[in-house]
């Protein structure tokens, strides 16, 4: 005797499970990730505080900086967005207009003169709440770190500038 076996309440039950799945994936994601610039802000002070050995004082002093300076740079960083979202559309018609991109441009350029300016405030300002000791090994491990991010060559293919990676073998 042949029994007929229907795959339907299988496949509603793989239905089912997979978005069950993908439901609590994401609340979980939610649950653990990044909650912005006071988590990262808050790492970075810990991440300071043992590697140059910083006293209470120094790391209150340090987040301190940072949040005046964040007060500083969040409108700025606002603004950046602003411009670029201004930016993307232009020439998607296939009219180039240069006044209007000219115009853009010097905006982003003069917001971004305000980050740096900004960003170097804050090193300084950070610099001189640390020991001479201190101050010797921050600098190490911003070497450190720029070695990292910028030393050895990086392959891009095809992504910004840099070298262009060797064709592959034939």
């Amino acid at each position: 005797m042949l029994h007929r076996f229907s795959l339907r309440p299988l496949i509603v039950v793989a239905s089912l499970t997979f978005i069950l799945t993908g439901v609590l994936g994401g609340v979980a994601y939610a649950a653990g990730r990044d909650r912005g610039p006071e988590r990262f802000m808050g790492f970075f002070i810990q991440r300071m505080a043992a590697q140059l050995g910083l006293s209470e004082e120094q790391q209150t002093r340090i987040r301190q900086i940072m949040e005046e300076e964040r007060a500083t740079a969040e409108p700025l960083m606002r603004q950046l967005k602003a411009v670029h979202d201004q930016l993307r559309p232009l020439g998607t018609d296939g009219v180039f207009n240069e006044a209007q991109v000219r115009v853009l441009a010097q905006q982003q350029a003069q917001t971004m003169t305000e980050l740096i300016v900004s960003k170097e405030r804050t090193k300084a300002r950070v610099a001189a709440v640390l020991t001479p000791e201190q101050r010797e090994r921050a600098k190490q491990m911003l070497e450190q770190f720029h070695q990292r991010m910028h030393g050895g060559p990086k392959w891009h293919h095809g992504r910004g500038f840099g070298p262009v990676p060797p064709p592959p073998p034939m």
